[in-house]
C-alpha cells in the first residue's frame, strides 16, 4: 500500500474517533438528563440518523460512560450514577416523533 492508502486508511480512523467522541460526548449527556443536550440533539438529528450514529459509535459510546459516569462514580465524585440505556435516551430525545409513530 502506498501513501495515499495509508493516508486514507488514517484519515478514516482519525475521523471515526474524532466524530465517535463527539457522538459519544452527545449520548452520554442526554443518558444523564442534561436538557441542554437533549436540545441540542433535537434541533441537530432526526430520530433515524441519531439512532444510526449511536449505534455506529456503541463503542465510543460506551467508553465516554464508563470514563464520564462510571469510573467518577466509583470515585466518589459523581453522587448519582446515570443509567446506561440507549434506548430511553432516544426516546426522551424524541418523545412526540416515536409516539406519533406508534398512535
Amino acid at each position: 500500500m502506498g501513501f495515499w492508502g495509508y493516508f486514507l486508511m488514517y484519515a478514516a480512523i482519525f475521523t471515526y474517533l474524532t466524530w465517535g467522541v463527539v457522538v459519544a460526548f452527545e449520548s452520554v449527556l442526554v443518558m444523564a438528563g442534561s436538557e441542554f443536550a437533549i436540545e441540542w440533539v433535537r434541533k441537530r438529528y432526526t430520530l433515524k440518523f441519531f439512532m444510526f450514529e449511536v449505534y455506529l459509535f456503541f463503542p465510543l459510546v460506551f467508553l465516554g460512560y464508563l470514563f464520564l459516569e462510571y469510573i467518577p462514580y466509583m470515585l466518589g465524585k459523581n453522587d448519582h450514577l446515570a443509567k446506561f440505556d440507549i434506548a430511553q435516551a432516544v426516546y426522551d430525545v424524541f418523545k412526540e416523533d416515536i409516539d406519533r409513530e406508534v398512535l
